[in-house]
């Protein structure tokens, strides 16, 4: 039997609503995102897990670790990921103490709970953000 529409409960409309809200703005931010003082704060609390990747141009393992952070973002769909040009944007990599790059943050929460410098493999990337998915 179909529905009109007029039998439909408000509290289950807003809950569809919200989440419809949720993943459009996620979808903004598919795959790697290039971050700047715009989008930053946004980018964090779109994700309740957001890795970010400090770079600069000049910056030779940066470009080393860059194929590792996208490959990472298409395994991983529900964690967001974006790039940071520390050269355009030192006021940022300065708020989070990124002294070396490439240096890749993880935040929970819009919040930074563990950080990685230097280039390294996939797995130990993956595994560091998998250990905040999980509570």
């Amino acid at each position: 039997m179909a529905s009109n529409g007029a039998d439909r409960d408000p509290e289950i409309d807003r809950l569809l609503e919200a989440k419809a809200r949720e993943l459009t703005k996620k979808m903004k931010y598919s795959g790697v995102v290039e971050l700047s003082k715009e989008n930053f704060d946004d980018f964090l609390k779109t994700f309740r897990v957001a890795v970010v990747d400090f770079w600069a141009t000049w910056c030779a393992p940066c470009f080393m670790l860059e194929p590792i952070i996208k490959r990472l973002a298409l395994e991983m769909p529900d964690v967001g990921f974006g790039r940071l040009n520390t050269e355009e944007e030192p006021e940022i990599a300065a708020k989070y103490y990124v002294m070396s790059l490439p240096t890749v943050i993880i935040f929970k929460d819009g919040e930074p709970v563990d950080q990685v410098v230097g280039v390294v493999p996939k797995k130990i990337l993956q595994d560091r953000i998998k250990a905040y998915l999980e509570d």
